[in-house]
């Protein structure tokens, strides 16, 4: 059965009415496409709607190819959005009923997307405790699960309370050997793969649809998808600001001590240079070692009464929670515009993949924060 129609007396109308002489002029500040847009679409009605979009609809389509080539700046590239909403206009007017409802389906499903990732994605508190341990593994978690579980906006979720007071949480003591640096390594290749998957689904979204409140921005599902290790880099500043309190005076006056006396014989050079060498070897040995493993997580097992909290770290934990909540809005915004995809695009070549990198960046999470309530070395 065909999955379209062609009316000639409507699509006649149209180029009367919307002819290249109908075209608004919009600002120029509005974003063009990377790539030719229109070229190639989701692979279950690609066929079609190349179809229709060479066929019948040809002339905005060459209205919208010249747009593309043109200066930019110019008459002709500032009529691009506007040529680029009536050539998505024609496509839905030679679609049948049922194609345009699975299409308008497709749309709701997709507006579901943030929430539906949220209940697999970590909270604010559990990424910021894990960015302050191990920051590259938290920056690849936080692409490959780039919708964070809300929480509520303006309130303050004490980092620590994560790794205490809850039995059924699982725990995960020191594993040595080799088997701690494979898990390592196994983490971080899992944890990429989870980021790329995320990175070229939303590349592949912004190539092969259009978004019905912003039809030559190409980039918005990228855009969602790339904020999101902002909110991971605030809260590791509100974490790492409470860690730093737990450090009594003492302690940090000792080890000034002790560095200083092992620098007084070498030569001025190595006294510049052996503190950044050896804080770079720290960072380094420090980020692939598991949580299971270390012995610098002392402040999260600790809570005295006394102990007072920052207020700008209270501050940046808000502040992360807050924007989680907008990329949340933002991605709703995002996904529940996309035009041109199916019920069946929409779930198998972007719900599904989202949702198994955010599956995988929870396991990785879960078994480090499992290792932080460890007894440790």
């Amino acid at each position: 059965m065909a999955g379209f129609q062609l009316q000639p007396v409507k699509a006649d109308l149209d180029i009367a009415l919307y002819g290249p002489y109908g075209y608004y002029i919009s600002s120029p500040i509005i974003p063009r496409p990377w790539p030719d847009q229109f070229e190639t679409f989701f692979p279950n009605n690609d066929k079609m709607l190349t179809n229709i979009s060479t066929g019948i609809c040809n002339l905005t389509l060459n209205d919208y190819r010249a747009a593309f080539h043109a200066p930019h700046g110019s008459i002709k590239a500032r009529k691009m959005l506007s040529i680029c909403n009536r050539h998505e206009a024609c496509i839905y007017g030679q679609l049948v009923p049922s194609i345009a409802l699975n299409y308008q389906g497709a749309s709701i499903f997709l507006g579901l997307a943030p929430y539906i990732l949220s209940t697999l994605g970590p909270t604010v508190a559990e990424l910021s405790v894990l960015s302050v341990h191990r920051p590259f593994l938290s920056f690849l978690i936080s692409l490959g699960a780039p919708v964070s579980t809300p929480t509520r906006v303006f309130d303050f979720d004490d980092p620590r309370d994560l790794l205490r007071g809850k039995t059924r949480n699982l725990v995960i003591d020191r594993i040595d050997g080799r088997a701690a640096g494979l898990i390592s390594a196994v983490q971080y290749v899992l944890a990429a793969v989870a980021a790329t998957n995320v990175i070229t689904t939303m590349i592949a979204v912004g190539r092969n649809t259009t978004l019905a409140w912003a039809c030559t921005t190409q980039f918005a599902p990228l855009l969602w998808a790339v904020l999101a290790p902002f909110v991971a880099v605030v809260a590791m500043a509100g974490t790492l600001m409470i860690k730093w309190t737990h450090l009594s005076d003492e302690r940090r006056y000792h080890e000034t001590s002790s560095s200083a006396k092992r620098l007084t014989g070498l030569s001025y050079f190595h006294r510049m240079s052996s503190p950044i060498l050896r804080s770079l070897k720290h960072m380094m040995r420090s980020e692939v070692t598991i949580c299971a493993n270390r012995d610098d997580r002392a402040f999260c097992h600790s809570k005295e009464k006394q102990t007072r909290i920052p207020k700008i770290a209270v501050f940046l934990h808000i502040a992360a929670g807050c924007m989680s909540f907008v990329l949340f809005l933002f991605g709703t915004a995002v996904f529940s515009a996309l035009q041109l995809v199916t019920f069946i695009d929409a779930f198998a070549r972007i719900i599904a993949r989202l949702i198994a990198s955010s599956v995988i960046c929870r396991l990785i999470l879960i078994f480090e924060l499992a290792g932080l309530r460890g007894a440790g070395p």
